[in-house]
């Protein structure tokens, strides 16, 4: 608000100057032609022409509002209230003043001066309306771009702060899974463990070269769980993380005989695809450890599928009806997600169905590579 005033306030002075500059322009002029010409009769000599100047200045502004006829009926109306003005002011006020600007006893004369004026200072009127409009549009282009740019500025500093925010939050949630692998390593000393197994494997040799080999198969899931904490880009390749499926599927069949039924099955390529350590693991550990693998009909489903630009792995389930741990199902699931988000930044897709008697876990990764 005081900014538009302020350029109101400028615009005012500028019209005083350029009027005072005027008014000494003519009469210097008029000097020269007649040295008893005085001051005070250019000022009220031109005091008509700034009427006529402001009433043609309105008109145009008038204009941009109304349309070219309303602008026609109201200079036409302004011209004929002018010219009756000018008459009584030239022939009945100022002669009482004692000042004189002119013969103008012939009404003929008068009128085409009035004329002359008008269509002169329509003219200047015009090239005024033309100069401002140009540059109040140059104003308000310098306005827009302005405002485009600060908009635009902020948009910026708030993806910046967004991106920032989303980085320190995968920060602070790979810290926590760091943490909670380190947690469970100090749990029981798992490298004591896993070289208390490779004595027994030793020893087991001279008696069974099978418990030798489960026992080595349980050592080497151990070892490749203390290995996984270890890697920092939080990937692993597919070969290596199937690998120690196997593994896990081989220790459980081992457990339960053949009381297990499962169906596995791997399709497609398995070379450059890669996914966080213990991922598939994690599923099919759960699917053992709450599922009902005893119905022939409905076995534990695993399979993978491997395209040149996509990953997917699938689980399924049927539910054991004495379970009373569902409540703990989800923990390895949202270790997992969490990830899942570090490693792929959001390029995979998690879907799960839990239903009352089977669950399913499906992951799909994109661009693995």
């Amino acid at each position: 608000m005081a900014f538009s005033k302020n350029i109101k306030l400028q615009k005012l002075l500028w019209h005083i100057i350029i009027w005072f500059l005027y008014v000494i322009y003519v009469y210097v002029g008029n000097r020269f032609a007649n040295n008893k010409v005085q001051l005070i009769q250019i000022i009220f000599l031109l005091t008509p022409y700034a009427l006529i100047f402001y009433t043609n200045l309105y008109g145009l502004n008038l204009y941009k509002r109304k349309g070219i006829l309303v602008v026609i009926v109201f200079l036409l109306t302004s011209y004929l209230i002018i010219i009756a003005l000018c008459y009584f002011y030239v022939y009945m006020l100022l002669p009482h003043t004692g000042v004189n600007i002119g013969n103008y006893r012939e009404n003929e004369v008068f009128t085409s001066e009035l004329v002359s004026a008008f269509l002169t200072y329509f003219v200047f009127a015009l090239l005024y309306f033309k100069v401002d409009d140009s540059l109040k549009k140059q104003k308000q282009i310098k306005f827009l771009e302005a405002e485009k740019f600060k908009l635009e500025q902020e948009k910026l500093q708030k993806e910046l702060e967004n991106a920032i925010l989303k980085q320190q939050e995968l920060e602070r949630q790979k810290e926590k899974i760091q943490l909670e692998y380190a947690f469970l390593k100090t749990q029981i000393n798992p490298h004591f463990l896993y070289n208390t197994l490779n004595v027994l494997f030793s020893q087991a040799m001279e008696y069974s070269q099978e418990l030798a080999d489960n026992i080595l198969k349980l050592s080497s899931m151990m070892r490749y769980c203390l290995e996984s904490v270890e890697f920092e880009s939080g990937k692993v390749t597919v070969e290596k993380e199937l690998q120690y499926l196997q593994t896990l599927i081989d220790i459980n069949i081992l457990r339960f005989g053949d009381s297990k039924f499962i169906a596995y099955e791997i399709i497609g390529n398995i070379d450059n695809h890669s996914v966080p350590p213990l991922s598939l693991i994690t599923v099919v550990e759960n699917a053992f450890k709450y599922g009902d693998l005893k119905d022939d009909k409905n076995p534990l489903q695993i399979k993978v599928t491997m395209l040149p630009q996509t990953f997917s792995f699938f689980c399924k389930n049927k539910k054991r009806k004495d379970n009373l741990e569902l409540s703990s199902h989800n923990i390895g699931i949202n270790n997992l997600k969490q990830r899942l988000d570090i490693a792929f930044n959001g390029n995979y897709e998690v879907k799960t169905i839990d239903d009352k008697n089977f669950y399913t876990f499906e992951l799909i990764i994109k661009n693995t590579i």
